[in-house]
């Protein structure tokens, strides 16, 4: 089958990535994102989002030969939609670079047609939370006293881990989705939900823990802010040796001692080692933890019979450490726990990465699956592999077209407030008056960022800072246009599935009215278009060059 240029729609099995029927979209909309992209100057990153809309079709666009074969090629949830964009030089024989995936939401149906929702990967998860399979409800009384706590997880492998738990760990829940990230190694503070934080205990209250190990056992003592741990070893070493054993029979009507050969285990040594460390906070991102390490070896004879010990102590030693980067999601905080509602908080974290669904066509041709991509806790952008340019100059024809330029004001001054009541409020004041007193100077302009959570200044300094830097210039905000068909020497320029939102672009713009010529770097934000190639770019907030 030779498949056309442009947009090719296929449905296919949300569950498996099957691919299904080829059906023909006559009109629509669509966008993607990777986070948000309006000027705002507290705005929260978000997490990238894929829309279809206007998808009314003609029931003769609907494979089927009855209402009932019909309403299973729409089966919400259960059936998915995947647009594909096939340029010049793509395989005639292949529909092309997927785009856009999702499943198809409860449709309205008319005698002459039928309009479907899109539910992005991401709408999907809205309808999945995070909490042990089997066990809610199970505890004394109905309770359910688990939890999840996840130790030194980087953002997006804290993510990958959500995404497992809330799909193929549960019965229905598989989703074609690659996790690529799973147990990776971070140092960020992870976010935890509301609700899902430790219970208070009395500062005096003392609780003891003891778990039993193949070879001794572990005791946990928390008292107060302080937390010791003892675990204890014994480990025995033992032989087998022949030994020679007397017995007696009856014989000829006489008791008779006889010697036969019998195996016997030894003990040959033993070793207990006792390891106990204490833990206690030191700052507010450190602890200080106290080793020490004692250990007793036994010594044994031929026989097998204790003939002394000797006893040697390390320690104590005593090092200032990072506190461990843990978060723990509770099964009775469930409410709090939607799967899409944990991707956002991760993303909206101080340096929380950008994350997407990026779908692929698998080897054998026959499958949709979609890559979960994210930035790392260093680089919190999406991995480029290539950077793309595009150039724009007034009265001629170019690879962008029907540029705007929008501005927003500098702001000098942020005034924090944190946690507290009253007059005892944490306050904090960030500000640059660098353009307030130079020579041709700027208006004073103020705002407030408010954390109830910051308890302390180091926090709510960082985020009064944060929206410091990120307004104290004027800035800028470019939007554009491309043609996903325009081709040089028959070489496609940019078809879409070659670049995404979150990528970098180098846009040369000459001859804009209150833009000095140059070429800009800029970071794809968002894209948008419709059944025919034009496609609406919107380029990341930048500093304006002029100020």
């Amino acid at each position: 089958m030779a498949y056309r240029d442009g947009w090719n729609f296929f449905l296919y099995d949300t569950m498996t990535g099957l691919l299904a029927e080829q059906i023909d979209v006559p009109a629509f909309t669509w966008s993607m994102s990777v986070s948000d992209a309006s000027f705002s100057t507290t705005k929260d990153k978000g997490f990238g989002i894929d829309d279809v809309s206007g998808l009314e079709l003609p029931w003769g666009q609907i494979p089927g030969v009855d209402a009932a074969a019909r309403a299973s090629a729409l089966m919400p949830y259960k059936r998915g939609l995947v647009a594909f964009w096939h340029a010049q030089t793509d395989d005639v024989n292949m529909p092309g670079r997927p785009v856009l995936g999702g499943a198809l939401g409860v449709r309205k149906s008319s005698q002459l047609d039928v309009s479907v929702p899109f539910v992005s990967m991401l709408a999907m998860l809205e309808d999945r939370y995070l909490v042990h399979e089997g066990c809610f409800g199970k505890g004394a009384g109905n309770s359910s006293p688990d939890e999840f706590r996840w130790v030194d997880l980087s953002y997006r492998a804290l993510a990958c881990e959500t995404i497992r738990q809330c799909t193929e760990v549960k019965p229905g829940g598989e989703l074609p989705i690659d996790l690529p990230y799973l147990g990776e190694k971070g140092t960020h503070q992870l976010p935890e939900m509301a609700g899902d934080e430790e219970d208070a205990t009395e500062s005096s209250e003392k609780t003891v823990k003891t778990v039993d190990k193949s070879d001794g056992w572990v005791t946990t003592t928390t008292e107060g802010d302080t937390v010791t741990v003892v675990d204890h070893t014994d480990k025995v070493t033992s032989k087998t040796v022949t030994v020679k054993e007397q017995y007696t029979v009856w014989e000829n009507g006489k008791r008779v001692t006889r010697t036969r050969d019998v195996q016997k285990t030894i003990r040959t040594g033993r070793t207990v080692t006792e390891v106990k460390t204490v833990t206690k906070p030191k700052g507010s991102y450190m602890v200080e933890k106290t080793v020490t390490k004692t250990v007793t070896t036994y010594s044994y004879d031929g026989a097998g019979k204790e003939t002394g010990s000797t006893k040697k102590t390390e320690g104590p030693t005593t090092t200032v450490e990072q506190k461990p980067v843990e978060v723990r999601y509770r099964d009775f905080n469930v409410t709090n726990h939607r799967c899409a509602d944990i991707l956002r908080a991760i993303a909206n974290s101080a340096g929380g990465p950008d994350m997407q669904f990026r779908p692929y066509l698998t080897e054998d041709g026959q499958h949709i699956r979609y890559r979960f991509l994210a930035g790392s806790d260093g680089d919190v952008y999406l991995h480029q592999d290539k950077r793309l340019s595009l150039a724009y100059a007034a009265g001629e024809a170019c690879t962008l077209e029907n540029i705007t330029v929008d501005r927003a004001q500098p702001m000098m001054r942020v005034y924090g407030v944190g946690a507290g009541t009253g007059s005892g409020t944490l306050t904090y004041l960030a500000e640059d008056l660098s353009l307030v007193n130079r020579h041709d100077p700027w208006p004073l302009v103020e705002t407030t960022f408010q954390d109830s959570k910051a308890e302390e200044i180091g926090l709510l300094r960082s985020g009064a800072t944060a929206v410091l830097y990120a307004n104290r210039e004027p800035l800028m905000q470019v939007k554009g246009e491309i043609n996903a068909f325009d081709e040089s020497a028959g070489v496609p320029l940019h078809p879409l599935g070659s670049f995404w939102p979150g990528e970098m672009f180098d846009v040369s713009i000459q001859g804009f009215p209150d833009l000095p010529d140059g070429v800009y770097g800029m970071r794809l934000m968002q894209m948008s278009g419709d059944e025919t190639g034009k496609v609406e770019l919107t380029f990341d907030i930048m500093a304006d060059p002029v100020t």
